[in-house]
């Protein structure tokens, strides 16, 4: 995301100290190489740092380096593959992962990425037989559960997936994604345990917005107009250009309290930020009407119209 004064596209200084620490780091990684050139671990270490750095061919190609020198490290073929699937190769990250399971059969670390990659992939029995193989090495690796509870939610088999989701946040319980899905599932329960779950999101993570948007939805959704109100405000302090929250803001001053005028305010700054929000297009024409400025109303009606000729709604207010 571009633009001025951004910091995070100004270009780095060759005086500022982030630019001189990482060439510190990869003139020393160069140096290590020049004086080992067959010592694995010398390419492993530089290809780590390109991968940091997000250099993702430059570190593919230190990988396969490494592994040329020596092919038995299965921590080297996991670190290929996860490259691999960051840069959208999952055939070939399928493969590499293959290699490692090879080399260890009952790693923990490459069951799991495999696992994970099955899931990925759809094929969730297979996910399982290396999941399991995971559990039964280490029982408190939250990462397996959370993925067999994600197995288990696409199968649609919700009492499993809950079950999966509370064992991970048992062994992790800053498990930032359990403790969400455990939410969304409860909530389409309407179940007020979503409460319980989305508030915990938050305390974990209390920077991640779409816990605080979950819960306040989750509170419209069951009539308690003045709580979701005050949590859309909290996303609000977070991110003050957080669109959907201004937008559910005006409809709950409109619906819920009767406030047209206020309610008018949230739907125009939302429309300030996204021109081509149709549905705050339309209430904002719903509002104007009410407090019977209709000239005005038939004007936000029309953009609505020219956003989604076939909305209903609109043609209705027209």
């Amino acid at each position: 995301m571009g633009g001025v004064g951004n910091p995070g596209c100004k270009p780095k200084s060759e005086n500022s100290p982030l630019a001189s620490d990482s060439s510190d780091e990869l003139n020393r990684l160069n140096a290590q190489i020049e004086s080992q050139p067959q010592n694995p671990d010398a390419w492993f270490a530089r290809s780590r740092y390109f991968s940091k750095n997000q250099l993702f061919d430059k570190a593919g190609l230190d990988a396969q380096k490494a592994l040329s020198i020596d092919s038995g490290r299965a921590d080297i073929w996991l670190h290929l593959a996860d490259l691999s699937f960051t840069t959208k190769k999952v055939e070939q990250a399928g493969k590499q992962i293959e290699r490692a399971l090879q080399i260890d059969p009952e790693g923990e670390d490459a069951n799991l990425r495999m696992g994970e990659l099955q899931y990925y992939l759809g094929k969730y029995p297979e996910s399982f037989k290396h999941l399991d193989v995971v559990i039964r090495k280490n029982p408190y690796q939250a990462r397996a559960y959370f993925t067999k509870g994600m197995a288990f939610k696409e199968m649609g088999d919700t009492g499993l997936a809950i079950s999966s989701f509370q064992t991970a946040t048992e062994q992790d319980p800053s498990y930032f994604h359990a403790w969400m899905q455990l939410g969304q599932l409860h909530a389409e329960k309407q179940s007020d345990l979503a409460v319980l779950y989305f508030k915990n999101a938050i305390q974990v993570n209390p920077a991640k917005q779409e816990s605080y948007y979950a819960l306040a939805f989750y509170y419209q959704q069951t009539g308690r107009v003045q709580q979701a109100m005050t949590t859309y405000l909290q996303l609000l302090e977070i991110d003050t250009k957080h669109v959907p929250s201004m937008h559910n803001l005006g409809f709950l001053l409109l619906f819920g309290k009767n406030q047209p005028d206020q309610a008018l305010v949230w739907f125009e700054k939302a429309l300030k930020l996204d021109p081509e929000f149709v549905q705050a297009q339309y209430h904002k024409g719903y509002c104007l009407e009410l407090l019977d400025k209709k000239s005005e109303a038939l004007l936000a009606y029309r953009a609505a119209l020219a956003l989604n000729p076939n909305m209903a709604l609109a043609q209705q207010g027209l």
